[in-house]
């Protein structure tokens, strides 16, 4: 599934106009890499690195793991999972240990800011619990943003209007249907994201920063 996700940004960032090169060989004796250079018409823009976090939760009193994946999830009525933000941090780490890796091979990229996409499963996603200070070699945080203009554009509407539509499915004067990247810069980044990127993405909700 993480090659999956590889592939989700690559085509993000190609929906974009971006050219993308791999830089992550995934062989055994090669140097840790970020997965993607991205550049455009002007050359390299930022490096990329793509992390999956899947949850793993265990509740003793129940003898079971939290998972999307469970079908009799449901049976156990309510189940609450404690905000734990060190699969997040232990991921950015990794993504600046490969790009520090990098930069020591070819100085070239130094000046490069560092993304890091994430992709979360529903128990896992505590992205909105996370400083927005972090290691000053990451210089934001993308995830995938499913509809927001049309979210945007629903919410305008009257509560009465809100609800004729979810009944009747009418759609007309709405935004189609889209995905795109939503943009978490940090606000310590030694190298900022380039503007231009920034503003092709949707802005997370719960970002002061931008």
């Amino acid at each position: 599934m993480a090659v999956e996700y590889e592939k989700v940004v690559e085509k993000r960032f190609k929906k974009l106009n971006y050219s993308v090169e791999k830089l992550d060989s995934r062989k055994k004796k090669a140097r840790p890499r970020p997965d993607w250079l991205v550049s455009n018409s002007r050359g390299p823009q930022m490096l990329c690195e793509v992390k999956t976090v899947f949850s793993a939760g265990y509740l003793r009193d129940k003898n079971i793991y939290i998972s999307t994946h469970e079908q009799e999830l449901c049976n156990f009525g309510v189940i609450e999972s404690k905000i734990d933000l060190t699969k997040i941090s232990d991921c950015l780490s990794d993504a600046v240990r490969k790009r520090s890796a990098l930069v020591r091979d070819d100085p070239r990229f130094a000046k490069l800011p560092l993304l890091v996409a994430f992709f979360f499963d529903f128990f896992s996603d505590f992205l909105p619990f996370y400083p927005r200070t972090m290691d000053q070699d990451i210089s934001g945080i993308l995830t995938i943003e499913i509809d927001a203009a049309l979210t945007k554009a629903f919410e305008k509407l009257s509560v009465e209007e809100q609800e004729l539509r979810l009944r009747t499915g009418f759609a007309a004067g709405l935004p189609p249907n889209s995905k795109g990247f939503a943009l978490v810069r940090n606000k310590t980044a030694r190298r900022r994201v380039p503007q231009d990127f920034q503003l092709r993405c949707h802005t997370e909700r719960y970002d002061e920063s931008i």
